[in-house]
């Protein structure tokens, strides 16, 4: 599979807080540090342009490095932003190093550097570390008070006593980035990372992309504004998401409200994926693919329609990270489905649909869980007839043919856990 190149020696497998590098250590202490400083590093246009990072099975032991190569893509991503270029990243479970020490390298060259946290973040030292980034813009979408637990995203606040029993969270994992300098001169502008992955330790098979695209950085700029809005104001929007047009490609954002004046979140009402799959057409002898990698899946609705896909005559298949939930076993009864949940779970999260030449690739933060859909902060890219198809067609392959195995339902007996969609130790 490919690998993004190493560029910085692996960390050990957990970093304490408490050993983060103060912001005043990283003060520059001589004029070439200074140099050093106010410079960025260049990187490859390869590393822009239609880019995609996919791990592989680690090495026993070597689980908790499965993350390197995406914290060192973002890093050298975060070096390689312009003097005065403004970069804007969303940070869910997080605790890397190196990470925080590019931030503050970009913010000392005068990036502009903005970050929206989510709440379970507040009041830890990475959160400190964060804050203490001089001219940072830091914006917590749940401003409790120390030793408080959370209660909302940054748009929503929605918890109920059925189905919706966890509070909302800030899922996304993406990052936008004006102006990077690229080797043998010159910039890219409107770079756009997405991932499945958080920048922490979790040992999980997860994928990344990054491309540069004027559209499409108007639009996630314009949402991580909204989110810093929302997050700073403590203004409240239970149904903030929208499907957002970018020339060919889109952009859906969470969360959304189901129809109808009664609360029913397991409603099919609202759920973007559900109106993808119903709309999918099946061309004859199964040459309409749709190919599925979800961590989890609970949304019955998206199953039925999984299963009214390959009844109409579409080749679809499956993958997902957890074989204790209802849909999942529903759908794994219906079509064969394979699973990652040793100790590597599979925590990507997208679909990919052809229908003869035409391909969709939809990536980003999104679970197919009740709560993804109705309560958090989550995005979904789809990218129509992009480049990245290819290579994210041969990633699942070789999750269903050579890593996951087959899920069989029946032999399955939940354990004691949550239906948390966004535990990433679950």
């Amino acid at each position: 599979m490919r690998q993004v190149r190493t560029a910085v020696s692996a960390l050990a497998l957990t970093i304490a807080a408490a050993t983060l590098t103060a912001p005043g250590a990283a003060a520059v202490t001589s004029n070439a540090k200074t140099a050093a400083a106010d410079a960025a590093v260049p990187v490859l246009p390869s590393e822009v342009r239609d880019y995609t990072w996919f791990n592989s099975k680690p090495k026993a032991g070597d689980e908790g490095k499965m993350h390197d190569g995406v914290v060192q893509h973002v890093a050298r991503l975060i070096d390689a932003a312009s003097p005065g270029a403004t970069l804007s990243l969303t940070l869910y479970k997080f605790n890397r190093d190196e990470i925080v020490k590019a931030l503050q390298r970009a913010a000392a060259r005068k990036v502009v550097v903005r970050i929206v946290v989510d709440g379970d973040t507040v009041g830890n030292g990475w959160h400190q570390a964060l804050k203490a980034i001089p001219s940072v813009t830091l914006v917590e979408c749940d401003k409790r008070v120390s030793g408080a637990s959370p209660t909302r995203g940054c748009m929503s606040n929605r918890i109920e006593t059925k189905t919706l029993t966890e509070r909302p969270v800030s899922h996304n994992k993406f990052m936008t980035v004006s102006s990077v300098q690229l080797v043998g001169g010159g910039t890219a502008k409107n770079v756009l990372y997405v991932s499945s992955a958080n920048l922490d330790f979790y040992p999980a098979y997860e994928s990344a992309l990054t491309i540069s695209h004027a559209g499409l950085y108007e639009k996630y700029f314009k949402y991580f504004n909204d989110l810093m809005r929302y997050g700073s104001s403590g203004e409240v929007n239970n149904n903030y998401g929208k499907d957002i047009k970018a020339g060919a490609h889109r952009l859906y954002t969470f969360p959304r409200k189901e129809a109808g004046r009664r609360s029913n979140p397991t409603s099919a009402s609202n759920d973007p994926i559900v109106e993808i799959l119903k709309n999918t057409t099946c061309a004859p002898s199964r040459r309409t693919e749709i190919s599925l990698a979800n961590f989890r899946i609970q949304r019955q609705a998206v199953v039925n329609e999984l299963i009214a896909a390959r009844k109409r005559g579409c080749r679809v298949r499956a993958v997902t990270g957890v074989g204790t939930l209802k849909a999942v076993k529903a759908l794994a009864r219906a079509m064969p489905v394979r699973i990652c949940d040793g100790t590597v779970h599979m925590h990507e999260k997208f679909m990919l649909i052809r229908r003869g030449s035409e391909t969709t690739v939809y990536a980003g933060s999104h679970n197919l869980t009740y709560r993804a859909l109705r309560q958090n902060d989550e995005n979904i890219l789809a990218l129509r007839n992009h480049a990245i198809y290819g290579p994210y067609d041969q990633r699942f392959n070789y999750l269903h043919n050579i890593v996951c195995k087959p899920l069989k339902p029946s032999s399955n007996v939940a354990p004691t856990m949550t239906v948390n969609d966004d535990e990433d130790t679950a």
